[in-house]
């Protein structure tokens, strides 16, 4: 699948049930243990493997093939690519997405290290959900997740960023865009928190920085 960098679709893809293996491999054990239990509350996957170091995420690849996996980098920066080559190299068409513990200071190229798309740490259950569903149904759409980036944005939420920006209230946006304001008032309140920002005058103070780019 090829390699990608935007954010999350809105809702997960429907993928059929119990028929996913996943692979999160991260040394720190209670966020191991937490995805593993998010994700195995997802009715697609049939099973969640996990490993705390590399040899031990790569036995598991080779034996299971699993259809996707997480990897955490938190402490792999500058050697990301030692982490997933090995991984590709046990098993080349495992989409891998990155993930961190704590914001990075400089972004990976996610193509040049082989990787599918990058989890932000303030990612919901539901926006991660979305993320390992895409990258399964090799959606080529780039999408990164770090907070504060433009990139980090749906093109709807670029939308409702833009008329916050002018001024305009959830009801007009709402008009324009042709959608309910309650729609509206979600759209918002996910990219306030992906642009980490607290309120609509933040967001438009934001959004003259980030849309000049």
């Amino acid at each position: 699948m090829p390699a990608s960098t935007e954010l999350v679709p809105q809702s997960p893809v429907e993928i059929p049930d119990r028929s996913v293996t996943m692979l999160v491999f991260d040394p720190h054990a209670a966020s191991r243990i937490g995805l593993g239990v998010m994700l195995r509350r997802q009715a697609w996957v049939a099973r969640c493997l996990l490993a705390s170091d590399l040899d031990e995420a790569v036995t598991l690849t080779r034996r299971f093939k699993p259809d996707a996996a997480i990897v955490d980098i938190s402490n792999a920066s500058p050697f990301i690519a030692s982490y997933i080559g090995p991984l590709r190299a046990a098993h080349a068409a495992m989409p891998v997405l990155l993930s961190s513990h704590c914001r990075l200071a400089v972004r990976p190229s996610l193509p040049a290290v082989g990787a599918s798309g990058l989890l932000s740490p303030e990612f919901t259950v539901e926006e991660l959900s979305g993320a390992v569903s895409a990258v399964l149904v090799g959606d080529d759409k780039p999408w990164i997740g770090e907070t504060g980036h433009i990139e980090s944005l749906s093109e709807r939420e670029r939308e409702v960023l833009v008329l916050i920006s002018t001024g305009a209230t959830n009801r007009e946006i709402a008009a324009v865009m042709h959608v309910g304001a309650e729609t509206v008032k979600k759209h918002a309140g996910t990219l306030y928190r992906k642009l980490g920002v607290r309120n609509r005058t933040e967001a438009a103070q934001r959004a003259a920085a980030l849309l000049e780019k």
